[in-house]
């Protein structure tokens, strides 16, 4: 490997290990999610009329350093995605172009390009606030949660998707029906089916404002039908999302487990066994620990295995039985 290579692996590690890594790497990493969540802060008190105009500069300045370190990182982490075991570094353009439509990535530069825009078009101070906020989701690259949860999302949208479609049609329906019931009682309440929508919506999600209440016996005894169906349906694609959650966690701790069981029997974990163990639990969204868990576990496991339960002594598999 050469010098710039080495360099480049050793940055990768830094940026994309987090806060399983070594000691810089968890101080790279406490650094920028401490600046990310100083960021929202700023945005929420900035808000506020007096303390806004009083700090304003102060606000302006925290925000210009934090676009330049961000910047810094967004490049950084285009340099060296080329590293990355899902990536083929044998060909740098296309990797990082691939790296560029991902969604961390364009999560990334979504929390910097409204400030460089802002130059260029005039955006409302209000809405780049509101833009700012997005650095939120930069978090992703530190807590492996948020990206397992990505990917369950992305595997469950066609069937969520259908979920919320049931759920917009049986909105629309018992708006569609409570306005024909109500509006001759409450013209000014139930004045159009949209005003219906949405009593239909906080009745459905069981909120209950209390704005906007049917008045009529039909009414009433419609909204009872809605509200014990709102409860089951709106309740749908969150119990739908859990258990995906939960089955997809469960699949990828076993397909770990088939490998680092298979690295052990074949003689224990070497080195290059766990470099590619790290890589493919980064993959899966997995903690190194739990991958330390697991060699322990089963390294245990073969020990047991491969003595005398009895006298302790090592069992030679090629030593002729006793008739």
């Amino acid at each position: 490997m050469s010098e710039k290579q080495s360099i480049k692996q050793k940055a990768y590690e830094l940026l994309e290990t987090g806060f399983e890594g070594s000691l810089a790497n968890k101080l790279l990493s406490g650094f920028i999610v401490l600046l990310i969540l100083s960021n929202v802060i700023a945005v929420v008190i900035e808000s506020y009329g007096p303390i806004g105009q009083k700090y304003q500069k102060e606000f302006y300045y925290f925000n210009v350093v934090s676009v330049a370190i961000f910047t810094l990182e967004y490049f950084a982490r285009i340099w060296v995605c080329t590293q990355s075991p899902a990536l083929d570094e044998s060909k740098p353009i296309r990797s990082r172009l691939k790296y560029l439509v991902s969604p961390v990535a364009i999560i990334d530069l979504l929390a910097i390009a409204p400030f460089y825009l802002s130059f260029i078009f005039p955006i409302d101070l209000r809405y780049l606030r509101m833009l700012r906020m997005l650095r939120l989701l930069k978090l992703t690259h530190y807590f492996r949660g948020l990206n397992l949860f990505i990917d369950v999302l992305k595997k469950e949208l066609p069937t969520i998707g259908a979920a919320v479609f049931i759920m917009a049609v049986l909105v629309i329906l018992s708006g569609s029906i409570m306005y024909g019931v109500e509006h001759s009682a409450q013209p000014k309440v139930f004045d159009s089916i949209p005003s219906a929508i949405w009593w239909s919506v906080v009745t459905m999600t069981t909120v209950g404002y209390g704005d906007v209440t049917p008045i009529t016996f039909l009414g009433k005894f419609i909204a009872m039908f809605i509200m014990l169906l709102g409860v089951g349906v709106v309740a749908l694609p969150a119990a739908m999302l859990a258990a995906k959650f939960g089955e997809e966690l469960s699949l990828r701790k076993r397909q770990l487990e088939r490998k680092v069981e298979s690295a052990v029997k074949d003689g224990g974990v070497s080195k290059s066994d766990r470099v590619y163990l790290n890589n493919l639990a980064a993959e899966l969204n997995i903690s190194q620990d739990v991958v330390n868990k697991l060699i322990k576990s089963f390294d245990v496991e073969q020990a047991v295995t491969s003595h005398c339960p009895h006298c302790k002594k090592p069992i030679n598999s090629d030593s002729p039985t006793n008739e």
